[in-house]
């Protein structure tokens, strides 16, 4: 939050590089709650020509779509048959299972040393195949491909992408060899395949992703230097950029749509601002000048505005104003404080950190009639992040157990991602990455 972040954030510090190290355990997957008019669905086990396949695709597709909430998948254990074409399935028996759609598919050589998937959506009651699909993937590819399964049924039945092929990015905090471990992590966006891109000693905040997948900004610290260094990573290289290392506050990076620009809260002035910084020319351009504290800035899809946190007010709250620092708007104003907000990828919403009573939870704000709706249940719920086609939110949640969360926009279909050790700061990547 805005008091919590700005004391920690005088203290940021940069970090010099560490190699690249293992990362922690994935993580699991948990759905909590799922909508009540989710779409009944069977994936059943896909044919293979050649034994066994080393990843069990229908299974990957299968906890994708159930992951959602949006799907009430059946279990491979409840299915009277295991068809892997449509010629082999008795529509009868699974009419009265109540399964209203069943895909079946199967894999062979595709001759260039890995496989050519091939899957029909079939409608049970109708009787007949309504999709056909095919999928060409190499033999490590596997994975990836039981996540474009998942993407093709989703978008037929949601009307929009799947993000089953994206990525997040969080830090874990855990104690290692008796002091504790900062981690900056990588991974599917369902926990698995983890990799840790960053380590420190010492703390790592604000992940960001850049719009083509390809880039990390994110706010390293070296407290013995009492230096905080606000940088980007390439990721398939691990090269790392430094942004700004200036006096006080080098803080809470945020990308433009274009990745053309960073707008950043620094503080070497005096006073926490927003300013914009350009990556090619390398020229900052402060947007805020303010007595008070503006941090926390998020742009909007079309670029054309940034949103961002504001005390200016008396109690944090989010303002919106034009990409080049003008016309500066309040838009919160119920609850107790509003921040970290975050537009929808749609530029339609806008998801924030709202305190009520006792507790903070996760809000969704409609931009066109500024109705809120609070979407998670507290007490202490932060950084939320928007799905990659703007259908889910990410957040994390804080108390007994620290972990992530998913919850869909309407809040009614909800998802928590457990791992040992404190889990934060998470960050939707693109799509397709």
């Amino acid at each position: 939050m805005l008091a919590r972040t700005h004391a920690a954030v005088a203290a940021l510090i940069a970090l010099t590089l560490a190699a690249v190290a293992p990362a922690q355990a994935a993580l699991q997957v948990d759905i909590t709650d799922s909508s009540q008019s989710a779409i009944p669905i069977a994936i059943a086990p896909f044919g293979s020509s050649g034994g066994a396949l080393p990843v069990d695709v229908a299974q990957v597709a299968s906890d994708d779509l159930e992951s959602t909430g949006l799907f009430d998948v059946t279990e491979r254990r409840n299915m009277a048959e295991t068809p892997t074409n449509p010629n082999e399935v008795n529509y009868q028996t699974w009419r009265s299972s109540s399964v209203d759609n069943l895909v079946v598919g199967s894999a062979a050589a595709n001759g260039q040393g890995g496989y050519r998937i091939t899957f029909d959506l079939l409608d049970v009651y109708q009787g007949k195949s309504i999709a056909s699909f095919q999928i060409n993937a190499g033999r490590n590819e596997l994975r990836d491909a039981a996540h474009t399964v998942a993407n093709l049924i989703y978008e037929k039945f949601v009307g929009e992408k799947g993000y089953f092929l994206s990525r997040i990015a969080y830090i874990t905090m855990a104690k290692e060899n008796g002091a504790l471990r900062y981690r900056l992590i990588v991974s599917d966006y369902d926990g698995k395949n983890p990799a840790t891109v960053y380590s420190s000693r010492d703390p790592i905040m604000s992940p960001a992703w850049s719009p083509d997948g390809t880039k990390l900004a994110y706010v390293a610290f070296d407290i013995n230097r009492g230096r905080s260094s606000l940088r980007v990573q390439d990721l398939a290289t691990g090269n790392i950029r430094e942004i700004s290392s200036r006096e006080g506050i080098n803080g809470a990076p945020a990308w433009s749509p274009d990745g053309r620009h960073l707008a950043m809260t620094l503080s070497y002035r005096g006073n926490p601002d927003i300013y914009s910084y350009d990556l090619s020319t390398n020229q900052l351009t402060q947007l805020t000048n303010n007595g008070a504290i503006d941090t926390e800035a998020a742009w909007s899809a079309d670029g054309r505005h940034i949103a961002f946190t504001s005390d200016r007010g008396g109690k944090p709250q989010v303002y919106q104003m034009r990409s080049d620092g003008s016309q500066v708007q309040r838009l919160t104003f119920e609850g107790d404080s509003n921040q970290r907000a975050t537009y929808s990828p749609d530029g339609n919403q806008m998801a924030m950190v709202q305190k009520s009573g006792n507790g903070f939870r996760i809000a969704v704000m409609d931009l066109q009639n500024n109705n809120i709706r609070i979407v998670s249940d507290g007490p202490l719920d932060d950084g939320p992040d928007f799905a990659p086609n703007g259908q889910a939110i990410i957040y994390a949640r804080q108390g007994r157990n620290n972990e992530l969360a998913t919850v869909s926009t309407d809040g009614q279909t909800r998802s928590r991602l457990s791992q040992s050790g404190e889990v934060r700061e998470p960050a939707w990547g693109p799509l397709g990455y």
